[in-house]
C-alpha cells in the first residue's frame, strides 16, 4: 500500500445494522461480514439497537452522547471516552436515552485473540 487512504464519513456507505445506522470503514470499500473491520455506529435519540451476539470480539469507544450498555444481562452507563469490550459469544445492545442528542460509538471486531489476552 501506497500513500494516503483516507475513508471520508461523507463517502462512507451507511446501512441499517442491529437497530442502528452504521459505516463500515473497514475492510475498505467493502459492505459485507469480514473477520476484522472497524465501523461507526450511531443510535438515534431515544432508541436503542437490537440485542445480539456474533463470533467476533468486538470493542466500542464512544465518540459522542451517553447512554446504556447491556452486556449478557449486566448493565452499565457510558459516555464520551469509555470504552467497551464485548467477548465473541456475549449479548449486548445499547441503549440512547436522550432525546435530543445520537449516540456515536467506534466499533472495532476480529475472530482474533483480544488486544489483552
Amino acid at each position: 500500500m501506497s500513500g494516503i487512504q483516507i475513508q471520508r464519513r461523507a463517502e462512507a456507505p451507511t446501512r441499517e445494522e442491529y437497530g442502528c445506522e452504521f459505516r463500515r470503514i473497514l475492510p475498505w470499500q467493502r459492505p459485507g461480514p469480514s473477520d476484522t473491520g472497524m465501523g461507526v455506529c450511531t443510535v438515534a435519540p431515544g432508541t436503542a439497537t437490537t440485542p445480539h451476539s456474533h463470533a467476533d470480539h468486538e470493542q466500542f469507544y464512544v465518540v459522542r452522547g451517553s447512554g446504556t450498555v447491556q452486556v449478557d444481562g449486566e448493565r452499565a452507563g457510558i459516555g464520551p471516552g469509555d470504552a467497551i469490550v464485548v467477548a465473541g459469544h456475549q449479548v449486548h445492545h445499547f441503549e440512547n436515552a436522550s432525546a435530543t442528542e445520537e449516540l456515536e460509538l467506534l466499533s472495532v471486531w476480529s475472530l482474533g485473540p483480544l488486544g489483552g489476552e
